[in-house]
């Protein structure tokens, strides 16, 4: 393949794996080999570590890499997120190191609607004891925020949280849908194909999240993190704090306040300087 001799950088492995492992806040030095308890442990201490965001497709116009040593420079060099091709494929390069069976698959975001969009997510599938489990952190907040296992037809509580994997027969519905169960009744959040999908696919994939006007990552800034008493949440101009049910919420007016917030509130090294709309593109 062209691509892999002239990308091999594509292909390799986690450079640090300690390091990895403490940049989600965990020591390198316990225990973390295959089990469905340590596997739940990994996916919390990333989604409460690692957030959700677009800032390289939204306010930086840089562009996106997903090789595993630019995501570990990123993530763990510069304390950055990401959004889903990106933050789950920084967790499967994790998880592969420390030894775990896992894929890659593709999926559509739903989020209730009746319509399937694009090909535009990335999730991951682990198997353990011949179980497999599905696994996503690439969403940041309000996804399950452990294994759902596939195998399982029953409703699952997920860390207080009810979900399920509806199965189907392929096509634009994908062969399984992952279901949240509320008071409210049932949210289709996404559907994905089973099949294992290379790095290449996502790639291609990315080309129209990142590059085509109607994207979702191009309408409006994203930073989303989970916390222990619920999440923080930048959305536009917007800053959220879901504080045991509460929400707080206040206007970002500046650039500085902006800057201020994505290193305070999420631990985030950033560029002071934003080629958003929304601000001035001045230095402070």
């Amino acid at each position: 393949m062209v691509y892999t001799t002239a990308y091999p950088e594509y292909f390799a492995p986690m450079p640090d794996i300690s390091m990895a492992l403490q940049r989600i806040g965990l020591n390198p030095d316990d225990d973390f080999s295959p089990s469905v308890e340590n596997l739940s442990k990994l996916m919390m201490a990333h989604i409460s570590t690692v957030p959700y965001e677009n800032l390289d497709i939204f306010d930086y116009k840089r562009k996106i890499d997903f090789c595993l040593p630019h995501l570990f420079e990123k993530f763990v060099m510069n304390r950055r997120g990401g959004y889903c091709y990106e933050i789950n494929g920084f967790f499967m390069g994790i998880l592969e190191a420390l030894g775990y069976e896992c894929y890659a698959l593709s999926g559509r975001l739903l989020f209730g609607r009746p319509v399937y969009g694009p090909m535009s997510h990335r999730t991951t599938v682990v198997t353990i004891d011949g179980l497999q489990y599905l696994c996503d952190v690439g969403y940041g907040a309000g996804c399950a925020e452990g294994p759902v296992c596939i195998d399982n037809p029953d409703i699952q509580d997920i860390h207080g949280h009810k979900f399920s994997i509806r199965h189907h027969d392929g096509g634009q519905f994908g062969d399984m849908t992952l279901v949240k169960h509320t008071e409210n009744g049932e949210e289709n959040f996404y559907t994905v194909y089973k099949r294992p999908h290379t790095l290449l696919e996502f790639v291609a994939q990315n080309y129209f999240t990142s590059t085509n006007p109607n994207s979702m990552f191009l309408q409006k800034r994203v930073v989303r993190l989970r916390t222990d008493t619920g999440s923080k949440v930048i959305e536009n101009t917007i800053f959220r704090r879901h504080i045991n049910g509460e929400k707080f919420e206040e206007q970002i007016t500046n650039n500085k306040m902006l800057y201020e917030i994505l290193t305070e509130e999420f631990n985030m090294i950033v560029p002071k300087m934003t080629f958003s709309t929304d601000f001035p593109r001045e230095w402070f």
